[in-house]
């Protein structure tokens, strides 16, 4: 009797386990007092009300205040005053105050505070701050900063180290400029 009881909670317990990697829907207050644990999967809708944290997403996002994935994200995101997801993905964004995305990121954001990624493919419109270590795409901001650019930065201060490309701007600093490094309207690189 005992074996089979402690049996019984044994499948329990890897059962109930099993089924809460992946949620179809989130909803959190402050994590972990949320309906999935941190470490699970999203595959519908999350509304993260203060502060909601989990691995993988796909769906959609609807972030009051703070949203992170400490895998990827794949889906639309809407609003937030802080988003960050770890491993990349693909996202489709409106508004959102500070975005912060690590890995490999086809984005295409509109009306957002301050853009941060590592490796970013894609369009971000209408945004106070866009900053990159590599973009590949166009970014229209009122700040526009890449190490590696490949692509169209128009905004009223454009940076790149490296610029495969062209800058449209009030200042427009490009090292590897064809004409000169800082210029004023356009500048284009090597």
């Amino acid at each position: 009797m005992k074996k089979l009881l402690i049996t019984t909670c044994a499948l329990l317990a890897v059962t109930s386990a099993s089924f809460a990697e992946t949620v179809t829907a989130e909803v959190g207050l402050v994590s972990p007092i949320q309906i999935g644990a941190p470490t699970a999967d999203v595959d519908g809708f999350r509304l993260s009300i203060l502060y909601t944290e989990n691995k993988n997403m796909k769906g959609f996002d609807w972030n009051w205040f703070i949203a992170k994935n400490t895998g990827s994200f794949n889906g639309f995101k809407l609003g937030g005053l802080y988003n960050q997801v770890d491993k990349g993905g693909n996202i489709i964004q409106l508004g959102g105050f500070v975005n912060n995305y690590d890995g490999k990121t086809h984005v295409t954001q509109v009306f957002s505070g301050i853009n941060m990624g590592e490796n970013v493919e894609g369009l971000r419109l209408f945004s106070a701050v866009n900053y990159a270590d590599k973009m590949k795409g166009t970014d229209v901001g009122a700040i526009n900063f890449a190490n590696n650019m490949e692509g169209l930065q128009i905004g009223i201060f454009n940076y790149a180290a490296n610029l495969n490309g062209y800058q449209i701007g009030l200042i427009n600093y490009a090292k590897n400029s064809s004409i000169f490094p800082v210029l004023p309207f356009f500048n284009t690189g090597k």
